[in-house]
């Protein structure tokens, strides 16, 4: 838990609770270096079909440039929550929900969720994307955009609790627009 305990306090379907927080707080020890070990290390507990519908490649690692680009957070156009539980005294991340602004379009950002196989189907996804929803409204976006692919029949579940537009493109995946407004 971070030094001023700014995490919420949720519990899974299954009854196990975890905490959810933004993944990178100032005066913390929730650091960007933190938080690249802390992705290095649940990368390493996603399956193979995992890591293949939520980064379109079947990476077996992720490069130290993807992890910068993943933990660079200003608070506003790029911001990520984190969703952990406490073993042992130790922080066990169990998924990670962002958004970056596309530089293309007006107060529009692309967002994506990873949960920890293990974890998924619990809950852990639909409150990470409650918390990216709350955060981009409060800085002032309209649409949050997800890049799915075709066969990520949980995703594409998750965004139909939300408010939003699909369109499909040539290819493996499929837009999904939550709207805000």
């Amino acid at each position: 838990m971070s030094d001023t305990d700014t995490s919420l306090k949720y519990q899974m379907k299954n009854g196990t609770s975890y905490l959810i927080q933004l993944c990178v707080e100032p005066d913390t020890k929730h650091t960007s270096a933190f938080l690249k070990d802390q992705i290095a290390t649940a990368f390493k507990s996603l399956s193979s079909h995992s890591r293949m519908t939520r980064f379109a490649a079947p990476i077996n690692r992720l490069t130290n440039k993807q992890l910068d680009y993943l933990t660079d957070l200003d608070g506003k156009d790029r911001v990520a929550w984190c969703a952990y539980r406490i073993a042992e005294g130790k922080e066990i991340g169990l998924g990670l929900g962002r958004y970056m602004k596309l530089p293309k379009e007006e107060k529009v950002a692309e967002f994506a969720i990873t949960v920890v196989d293990g974890y998924q189907g619990q809950g852990v996804g639909y409150q990470l994307l409650t918390k990216l929803i709350e955060s981009a409204k409060d800085n002032g976006f309209h649409k949050l955009r997800g890049y799915v692919m075709k066969d990520n029949k949980p995703m594409l579940a998750l965004c139909k609790h939300f408010d939003f537009n699909k369109e499909y493109l040539d290819g493996p995946f499929v837009i999904l627009d939550i709207l805000l407004d």
